[in-house]
């Protein structure tokens, strides 16, 4: 009895964590952005907080109705019908009366599960779910108020020499298999060939050289994709490149964008598991990469086929973290992915090449 509580312990704390990561995020943004939709790329931070509180009562309370229907379920509902969202007294309130309910239920001993996974795994994967989302409100007021390209608070990195890699068999993934998403699991081997690194991801100095050489002229540069992309939006340089600081990481940069300056430097991105065998710290941005977001060998969706699967194939792999991710986020079998013209995010790249 005395281990069950001390685990309910634990998993409230877990949630309480995540809660005040959240609060942390959203205390700061003034409530009238709450409905705005800055990017199609996101819904409104009204929207993710609703679906915070939503999958947290879906997954920990089973079996008790939705409040709100299927509003914030993202598999019933598209980003343009996400507008129209209860008050945010409203939400407060809800969030607030499911993390209490949720604790009530552990401390009673309720801890839901999905079979053939550890007890503790759905209550920490909704905690980082939390986290999660609660990086997209930081991103998201961000972009409502026009500040994302200057990575609050300023990363500074200095250029230095590269990493020299031997490759080898190395494994990847996570054996965490409480913690883990879907897809970083199951953990595998694989082969990489000797390789070279950045130390550091590429300064907004540096991208600038690229801009400033011609680099969104020419289409020698670029993937076909990528040049088509460049020409029917207009593109010019990375989102508020003028305004970014020389010395920090560059950000808010497209795939076709990251992939053209690695192109231009002789260079190319690193593969997410050359990135991972690596163990280089996070340094504000999401760092692109050359992979596909695929399944791994022997791979299971859980804990709904949605999570992942709906994604693979269409979208690139970023790897790292940026300024906004909880630390509690930060491992390095960590995916995260988006499609390739997608650029208002924390993201960055550094190049990599054969040895």
């Amino acid at each position: 009895m005395k281990a069950r509580a001390a685990a309910s312990d634990l998993f409230i704390s877990e949630l309480e964590s995540a809660r005040r990561f959240l609060q942390r995020a959203v205390d700061p943004v003034p409530e009238q952005l709450w409905a705005e939709q800055p990017s199609p790329t996101y819904s409104p931070i009204g929207w993710h907080l609703g679906h915070v509180a939503s999958m947290q009562e879906r997954w920990l309370l089973p079996g008790e109705p939705q409040q709100y229907g299927r509003l914030f379920d993202p598999t019933a509902s598209a980003k343009t019908s996400r507008l129209k969202l209860p008050d945010p007294c409203e939400l407060r309130a809800w969030l607030d009366d499911v993390l209490e309910r949720v604790c009530g239920g552990l401390r009673a001993g309720r801890i839901p599960g999905i079979f053939g996974l550890p007890e503790t795994f759905l209550v920490q994967n909704v905690a980082q779910h939390e986290l999660q989302h609660a990086e997209h409100v930081q991103v998201i007021a961000a972009l409502c108020e026009k500040r994302l390209h200057r990575m609050p608070p300023v990363l500074h990195v200095r250029p230095a020499d590269r990493l020299e890699l031997p490759g080898g068999r190395v494994r990847v993934g996570s054996p965490d298999a409480a913690r883990a998403y879907d897809n970083e699991r199951p953990p595998h081997e694989i082969e990489l060939q000797p390789y070279w690194l950045d130390r550091t991801p590429v300064t907004a100095g540096e991208f600038a050289a690229f801009v400033q050489d011609g680099g969104y002229r020419e289409a020698r540069h670029w993937t076909s994709e990528g040049w088509l992309w460049r020409k029917r939006h207009d593109m010019r340089a990375p989102l508020g490149l003028p305004e970014q600081q020389r010395d920090a990481p560059v950000t808010c940069l497209s795939w076709y964008e990251a992939d053209a300056y690695a192109r231009w430097r002789g260079a190319r991105l690193p593969t997410e598991h050359e990135l991972e065998a690596a163990r280089v710290e996070p340094a504000g941005v999401w760092e692109w990469t050359s992979s596909w977001f695929l399944p791994y060998p022997g791979f299971r969706p859980y804990p709904y086929e949605g999570y992942s699967v709906p994604w693979f194939g269409t979208h690139r792999v970023l790897r790292g973290g940026s300024w906004a991710t909880s630390p509690e986020l930060l491992r390095p079998s960590l995916r995260n992915w988006y499609e390739a013209g997608v650029r208002e995010i924390p993201s960055g790249l550094r190049c990599a090449g054969g040895m």
